[in-house]
């Protein structure tokens, strides 16, 4: 079978190298790609925000599948036009992206099913948004954009003065939505769910780092480094989150004529009172997926293409190694902020050595034939082993083969796991 992956970052590079691995694959394509991708599939240059390229693309080559890796082109309606087209999708309808792209549809919604979540209010004027943050909601307070932020719309503001920027930033321009929110207490963990609408098969766990600077200290970024599982979200509260959060989730969108098919990623706070739902994403996470792609032993493609055809129910449960796996972000440097872009990378095959594996996100081939970085976060250096301790010492050792003079990386992904492994 002949499969399209759409995007191009270091999710799409994780995805492709685990599709490329399927045994009932012919042929991957990915558009736009990146060099990285470019060693598991033949790119090609389509624009996916036109829908009638893309489906003429699937006619032409006897796409069997097409897996929408970002979360744009879904929010902008890909994945319906596919299905008309006939082509099988592995990524939610416009309608049911909205539990990404619109914050304040998904609290909405949250409210109608009952779905543990934190208290909340949507405002589309400054002066509203102020006036939570006196009457409403104490200090802290959680600031969110309303729309797509590519992971950066978020603001925990500790102080009324950093509230205030938040709040005046999100509404510079007319038309700004937002939502204010409590601020939860607990620790944070990613829970993935794929479903075809109906049924739902536990995808794993992971937890991310989203500040850039170690300690967790600094602006929030798309994601500095991750590992997985999660151990925090033990068997029984994922099956709690599950029971609370995400079949409640399906069933009310699937009620509502909007059935969900692809996977949800849940961003839980596991606070004392039990998980509760910080956010939905309607694809995989960045770099989430880097270490549950590692750790994921089946066949991606018949597993997608199963959730895409409505057929989860006969699919056995996804198995995932017993190892740990750690991914390190190596970034540009000025990221979060303007990254510096052109600089020079070398020593990929070198920390691949052993048995890691880099996934490319923010490069390009440069002018001379080499690789250089082409965005902020510009590889996810990925490995496993035993236990986070040792999967970040592996992950550390190839990140310490690359040579990327202009770029950084955080030392101390996966420290909260460590420290309860040394406990």
């Amino acid at each position: 079978m002949n499969v399209l992956l759409i995007g191009s970052g270091g999710r799409e590079h994780a995805l492709a190298w685990k599709l490329a691995q399927s045994p009932t694959l012919d042929t991957l394509f990915a558009a736009p790609g990146n060099p990285g991708i470019a060693r598991h599939a033949t790119l090609v240059a389509l624009d996916a925000a036109d829908h009638g390229a893309v489906a003429a693309f699937c006619r032409e080559q006897a796409i069997g599948l097409v897996v929408i890796g970002p979360e744009a082109p879904l929010v902008d309606g890909l994945a319906d036009t596919l299905r008309m087209a006939g082509v099988p999708v592995f990524g939610p309808s416009a309608a049911a992206a909205r539990l990404e792209g619109s914050k304040g549809f998904t609290k909405d919604l949250c409210a109608r099913a009952g779905i543990p979540t934190a208290g909340y209010i949507r405002v589309t004027d400054r002066d509203t948004a102020v006036a939570a943050l006196g009457g409403t909601f104490g200090l802290p307070v959680v600031i969110k954009a309303d729309g797509l932020a590519a992971g950066k719309g978020v603001t925990v503001a500790m102080t009324r003065d950093e509230a205030l920027a938040a709040i005046d930033a999100l509404f510079a321009e007319p038309g700004g939505e937002a939502v204010i929110e409590e601020f939860l207490t607990g620790e944070e963990a990613s829970l993935f769910v794929l479903t075809d609408g109906t049924h739902l098969a536990p995808f794993g766990s992971a937890q991310d780092h989203k500040r850039v600077g170690e300690g967790d200290t600094g602006p929030n970024t798309g994601g500095m480094g991750a590992y997985s599982p999660a151990r925090v979200l033990t068997p029984a509260l994922e099956a709690q989150a599950i029971d609370t959060i995400v079949r409640p989730t399906v069933e009310a969108l699937r009620a509502d004529g909007m059935p969900f098919v692809g996977v949800l990623y849940a961003g839980l706070m596991l606070t004392p009172q039990g998980p509760k739902l910080i956010e939905y994403n309607a694809r995989f996470g960045d770099p989430e997926t880097q270490v549950l792609m590692l750790r994921f032993q089946g066949d991606l493609v018949a597993l997608m293409l199963a959730a895409a055809e409505g057929r989860l129910a006969g699919e056995a449960a996804p198995v995932f190694s017993a190892d740990c796996a750690l991914t390190v972000v190596m970034a540009a440097q000025g990221y979060p902020g303007e990254p510096k872009k052109g600089g020079a990378i070398a020593g990929i095959e070198a920390a691949e050595a052993d048995g890691a594996v880099v996934f490319q996100a923010g490069t390009a081939t440069g002018a001379e034939g080499g690789l250089v970085a082409a965005g902020g976060r510009v590889l996810a250096v990925t490995a496993a082993g035993p236990s986070v301790a040792a999967a970040q010492a592996a992950a550390y050792r190839a990140v310490d083969r690359i040579v990327m003079p202009e770029g950084f990386c955080r030392r101390d992904i996966g420290w909260r796991e460590i420290a309860r492994e040394q406990g």
